[in-house]
């Protein structure tokens, strides 16, 4: 369960340091017009979306979660770096990806080992730790990244680079101290993608839920929009990580 935390911990603080520059960056150095911002954001969240209900399966059927977690970690972790050294708003699509395909793996799986991990009278304890670590991370990674770029000079590549390092801590963290839980795989046979077996309302809810997420307003659109009337890019990533912490995590 600590070992989980940790590692949602610094995924986040890795993952909200470049929340909210990503959008600046996109739009100031790389030159990219607003529409592939929606379209990168679009793509990034409907991805890990997907991957999740596909994860979870594979997990069951195989009744390993370690695996398949650092898998989706160091993907998500991994690619971060890249951003730094990318030089068209195309290649941080691709990054985009990589890093929402990683999270939309992980989840399930990091979900299913807590639940193994721990007596089924703490679950509600364990889990509610593993969020109170997730929204930690979330709130303290736009404030790192707001005191970096004050020392950098507004520079989101500095930002870019120091959000490696508790990524990939994360992935170190992962690999020595998480402990798989293997139980009794489901199914021997290979993993059946699909709806068949969630039954039909959970299709339902899926369509639904699909749906509203397209009719979403990305947060980049605001952080765009207050750099237009004249706001800091070291303020605007203090507002993020405050409205994170008052919000309880993103």
């Amino acid at each position: 369960m600590l070992a989980a935390g940790l590692v949602s911990f610094f995924t986040d603080i890795s993952s909200e340091m470049i929340v909210p520059v990503l959008p600046i960056f996109l739009t100031t150095v790389l030159g990219a017009p607003v529409t592939a911002v929606g379209l990168i954001e679009g793509v990034a969240e409907s991805t890990a979306s997907i991957v999740r209900v596909f994860a979870g399966s594979i997990s069951d059927r195989t009744g390993r979660r370690k695996p398949l977690m650092l898998f989706g970690y160091g993907l998500a972790n991994l690619t971060k770096p890249l951003l730094a050294i990318s030089t068209a708003w195309p290649q941080v699509l691709a990054i985009r990806f990589g890093d929402r395909f990683g999270k939309g793996i992980r989840g399930a799986p990091r979900d299913a080992l807590i639940a193994d991990s721990v007596d089924a009278s703490v679950r509600g304890r364990a889990f509610g730790f593993h969020r109170g670590m997730d929204t930690a991370g979330a709130a303290i990674g736009p404030l790192l990244a707001s005191a970096t770029l004050l020392f950098a000079g507004d520079n989101p590549r500095a930002v870019f680079w120091l959000a490696s390092v508790p990524g990939i801590a994360s992935v170190l963290i992962g690999w020595w101290l998480l402990k798989d839980r293997p139980v009794a795989p489901k199914d021997t046979s290979a993993p059946q993608l699909g709806f068949c077996d969630l039954g039909r309302a959970f299709a339902i809810f899926t369509a639904i839920s699909t749906l509203f997420s397209l009719g979403n307003s990305s947060d980049a659109f605001l952080i765009l929009r207050a750099q237009n009337v004249g706001m800091a890019v070291a303020i605007i990533a203090f507002l993020t990580g405050f409205g994170d912490h008052v919000a309880g995590g993103c």
